[in-house]
């Protein structure tokens, strides 16, 4: 089920939803499903390497190998 972005062509809203086989989206903002559909940006993947990567972040080193990011504890 990919997700996909749209610009309603009636209130403008740009949006990202999942949509499943056969389903047709809508507008969170005005219902329209009158939509264009958006080029997807694909991000690059982060290359896991380095020392530096850990140590953008703040974790101490090897902290990064433990099954979660220390960084993101909190929440």
């Amino acid at each position: 089920m990919p997700i996909y972005a749209y610009q309603c062509r009636s209130c403008g809203n740009e949006f990202s939803t999942l949509v499943r086989g056969g389903e047709t989206p809508e507008c969170p903002n005005c219902a329209a499903i009158d939509l264009e559909r958006q080029l997807s940006l694909i991000a690059k993947p982060v290359e896991a390497s380095s020392a530096s990567s850990a140590a953008s972040c703040g974790a101490p080193m090897g902290a990064c190998g433990t099954g979660g990011c220390p960084a993101f504890a909190g929440d």
